[in-house]
């Protein structure tokens, strides 16, 4: 266990967790409660765009919309 500090409504993760949960600058986490802990939990894209677009490629011959956008809206 690391100690990290409260300050107003911002927590402050000590870098090495940071880092060995894998997150950078501007990741997304979802944060919540479990059994009174507050957990914080990475939101990783389940496939990177690039192997999106290529799981696209053919399935629509001419679109002007963006394939994040398509995906988004299948998700809805």
């Amino acid at each position: 266990m690391m100690r990290a500090r409260l300050e107003g409504d911002k927590l402050s993760i000590p870098e090495a967790i940071i880092q060995k949960a894998g997150l950078k600058d501007g990741d997304e986490v979802e944060v919540g409660l479990e059994g009174g802990k507050v957990v914080v939990k990475p939101l990783k894209p389940l496939v990177s765009l690039a192997k999106f677009k290529l799981e696209l490629r053919g399935c629509v011959e001419s679109s002007k919309v963006d394939p994040l956008e398509a995906k988004r809206i299948w998700k809805a």
